[in-house]
């Protein structure tokens, strides 16, 4: 098992459930909350933080200036997004606390990802979840999982004609229907 990193997280929100979020998903982190960056100069004085989460606002360049300003050379970790955002997030952190250093400037983003990396990174959370889930079947929900959002945006591609779709899919019209109705796809022109 790896070995757990304290590590420490600033976390600028007005959301009290957005940090207790973080306090519970992440219990090796020490979270420290401030409403802004004029609260954290009150509060963190010259702190090291690992991470920086910032809940975003109008003026989120002119927050991320100022934590700067208070706290000195950036983190190794600085996410700055909607509540939702961050919600989804609390992964990213957890895994800082559980080992997984991020390096500084290797991380890429999604978009910058090609496809293949992009589906190994989503299938590995995936396969870890289930595997601390004892699931099973593992291949079947895989497929599943993917068929219906696939043949939805194929049929969305070809405007509802379903011999091109099928031949986009590479599968026989009749296959196609039979997998339209099993999956419950209402198909429009």
């Amino acid at each position: 098992m790896p070995l757990r990193n304290v590590i420490n997280v600033l976390l600028l929100t007005a959301d009290p459930d957005l940090a207790e979020l973080y306090r519970h998903e992440c219990p090796e982190c020490v979270v420290t909350i401030a409403k802004d960056a004029a609260a954290l100069s009150r509060k963190a004085g010259k702190h090291r933080f690992d991470a920086l989460i910032i809940e975003s606002r109008k003026d989120w360049m002119n927050e991320v200036k100022a934590v700067a300003d208070t706290l000195g050379p950036p983190p190794v970790m600085t996410l700055v997004g909607s509540a939702a955002f961050l919600r989804r997030s609390s992964e990213s952190v957890k895994a800082l606390s559980n080992g997984h250093a991020v390096p500084r400037g290797t991380t890429k983003l999604p978009q910058e990802l090609g496809f293949d990396e992009y589906v190994a990174v989503k299938l590995r959370d995936f396969v870890h979840r289930m595997k601390l889930g004892d699931g099973s079947h593992l291949h079947s929900l895989l497929v599943q999982t993917v068929e219906k959002p696939l043949i939805l945006l194929v049929l969305e591609e070809t405007r509802g004609n379903q011999i091109q779709a099928a031949a986009l899919l590479g599968l026989n019209r009749n296959t196609l229907r039979k997998k339209i109705k099993d999956l419950k796809i209402s198909v429009t022109k």
